[in-house]
């Protein structure tokens, strides 16, 4: 069974943590796959569920392709993914 933490939250909702970069490693230390909101800004991958918040490089979700289930905010953030094939899961 995968157990998937939805932006990184564990045990409820907690808006001012999830998508954040530590947040999503510390649900990925505590052995669950993490569901994370990736939107394309002007080039920039950046993480965040309403609004992009958090700006990451495409490497945070390759070292992370087995625990991430990344969900395109955006067109151009799915587009971007896919260009990874297999190294980065989305939606």
């Amino acid at each position: 069974m995968i157990l998937i933490a939805h932006r990184g939250n564990l045990t409820g909702k907690n808006s001012e943590k999830e998508n954040h970069p530590d947040y999503i490693d510390e649900a990925i230390a505590c052995g669950y796959d993490v569901e994370v909101d990736v939107w394309d800004v002007s080039g920039k991958l950046v993480l965040g569920h309403d609004v992009p918040q958090y700006e990451i490089n495409m490497g945070f979700l390759i070292d992370r392709e087995t625990s991430l289930w990344c969900h395109a905010k955006n067109i151009e953030a799915l587009s971007r993914m896919i260009d990874y094939g297999e190294n980065v899961n989305c939606f």
